[in-house]
């Protein structure tokens, strides 16, 4: 496994860290079969097989079901281990929401969070779905930044959807890491995010490099409306002349090929996915060709690229 610095943060992190939402929910592009979420005690078998192969970053949220309590029951007591979970500001928490009530909030997810994760300090606590809005409320950044004086967190970041809500985390300078998409369909942070981030010294955490399985078997299973991005996936199978089952060891390596990226973060829900992922990191970048082919997959469509405006949970 190769480990990466973690941008300022100092923490030295594996190239591949692992998402846990489909371990905590149903996820995702389901197969007709139904779900695919693990069992309690397979999901906990299976972030031990993580954290025993050398992944040493898990991601969470208190929104992905009880995937901190998974987590805490499997690694809470490895210290070779980070975790990096959310905090969410509601939608209705605008500039004219009360200040002291979004302190409360803040403080009342991390002490919950603690709780599950069986930890006495958040490794890295990031705003989930982060909007410039909310990033330029000085009460949530300021409750952040008291949380992180109190020793309750080590490190703080964002998880954001667009350029302009990466640019702006990015330019405020006081978070540490930022959350950002990124995959052979959705290039689109390569031209300026990556860029400015690296000039900040910022970890970027790599989410959706596999397009909430649009870029694995699963795309065969896609609703109508998004018929374009199956057709895109296929297109890259033809390319590059694989089988469905290569395409997330593509997909991954793709990711890997970055100089900007810090760790690719994946969601897995069995044993034979994760395996997949180890062995992208163990193959490695892709060559230069191969590198160069994968341009001419770039999609722009934000409807498309977002799974916030999908019909799929």
């Amino acid at each position: 496994m190769d480990y990466r610095l973690l941008g300022r943060t100092g923490l030295k992190v594996s190239c591949i860290s692992l998402g846990t939402v489909e371990l905590g929910i149903d996820y995702g592009i389901q197969k007709p079969e139904g779900s695919t979420r693990p069992a309690k005690n397979e999901a906990i078998h299976l972030l031990q097989y993580a954290a025993d192969s050398g992944i040493n970053l898990f991601d969470t949220a208190p929104g992905y079901g009880n995937s901190e309590e998974l987590i805490g029951l499997a690694i809470s007591s490895r210290s070779d281990c980070y975790i990096a979970t959310k905090v969410s500001i509601p939608f209705s928490a605008d500039k004219h929401t009360q200040a002291t009530d979004l302190k409360k909030l803040i403080y009342s997810s991390m002490e919950n969070s603690l709780q599950a994760l069986r930890r006495d300090v958040l490794d890295i606590v990031q705003i989930h779905n982060a909007t410039t809005e909310v990033m330029n409320q000085g009460d949530i950044t300021e409750a952040l930044l008291n949380a992180r004086q109190c020793g309750k967190v080590r490190f703080l970041g964002v998880s954001v959807y667009g350029e302009e809500s990466a640019m702006t985390a990015i330019k405020l300078g006081c978070f540490d890491v930022i959350q950002v998409a990124y995959n052979l369909l959705d290039q689109r942070m390569a031209r300026n995010v990556f860029p400015l981030g690296q000039l900040s010294n910022i970890g970027i955490i790599n989410r959706s490099a596999l397009l909430k399985g649009v870029l694995t078997e699963r795309a065969r299973w896609l609703p109508n409306e998004l018929m374009e991005l199956r057709q895109m996936s296929e297109k890259i199978i033809n390319t590059y002349d694989i089988s469905w089952d290569s395409l997330p060891l593509l997909a991954l390596r793709f990711c890997l090929s970055s100089e900007f990226i810090h760790t690719v973060l994946l969601g897995v829900s069995n044993k034979h996915e994760l395996d997949t992922a180890i062995h992208a990191a163990l193959e490695g970048p892709l060559n230069d060709e191969k590198l160069s082919m994968a341009m001419n997959f770039a999609m722009h469509d934000e409807i498309l690229l977002n799974p916030s405006y999908w019909s799929i949970p």
